[in-house]
């Protein structure tokens, strides 16, 4: 597929994720939501196919990244019907990508200590933000899910956040901003269903994921540049 027919395809793609994140904000209609997540790992399966020849060395990276995409698509429509289902493949989708950002880590650059730090760090962060909007009164489920789910997230940004600090490069750039989106989208979502159902927070917080998303599916084509060069 030629670049400029990638270009166009991504631009018209990502016009139609804002306007069915849009119709879903605006009206809480399910199929919306369902076609912008739809729509996001189109995105995501159209650069892992025109980058395939260019990404030979990160094959198994560029197939999690896209589970990954996949696994927050399920995640996202799952949510409304089956909770637990939805939780668990959001909880996948974060583990992929941070199984795919430790495999695209040049190994000169890899740091285990650097990794912990950012991780614990992040994990420290996020848990005292739990305790202080979660209520008092929340079953221990709701709390060990929550707590794990902290765990989760804050290994995935955690190591984004390690591997730019390792690598300053415009691709892990790209990585942290995806995963640090999708990590606030979590926190703001936390918020909104602890402390009321506020409009502007779920605004925000649904805003947040798809950019996310749509960051996620469009590195493909910042790592095929970096491999190329």
């Amino acid at each position: 597929m030629k670049t400029k027919a990638v270009f166009v395809s991504n631009v018209l793609l990502t016009c139609a994720v804002a306007l069915f994140a849009v119709l879903f904000m605006a009206t809480g209609n399910l199929l919306s939501k369902a076609c912008a997540s739809i729509c996001f790992t189109v995105i995501g399966t159209i650069n892992f196919i025109v980058t395939r020849n260019r990404l030979k060395e990160y094959r198994s990276a560029s197939i999690l990244l896209l589970c990954g995409l996949l696994a927050a698509m399920l995640g996202d429509i799952l949510i409304n019907h089956i909770f637990t289902a939805g939780v668990v493949m959001f909880a996948a989708a974060h583990i992929l990508f941070f199984i795919t950002q430790q495999q695209l880590c040049p190994l000169e650059s890899r740091n285990r200590s650097r990794d912990i730090i950012c991780a614990v760090g992040l994990f420290a962060v996020n848990i005292s933000f739990l305790l202080l909007v979660m209520p008092q009164d929340k079953d221990v489920l709701t709390v060990v899910i929550c707590v794990l789910y902290a765990i989760i997230i804050s290994m995935m940004t955690g190591k984004a956040i390690s591997n730019f600090i390792g690598v300053r490069s415009r691709f892990f750039g790209y990585m942290l901003l995806g995963t640090g989106l999708f990590l606030l989208s979590d926190v703001t979502l936390v918020i909104y269903g602890f402390m009321g159902n506020n409009v502007l927070i779920h605004t925000v917080s649904s805003t947040m994921y798809y950019v996310s998303e749509v960051i996620l599916a469009d590195s493909y084509l910042i790592l095929a540049n970096k491999a190329q060069k």
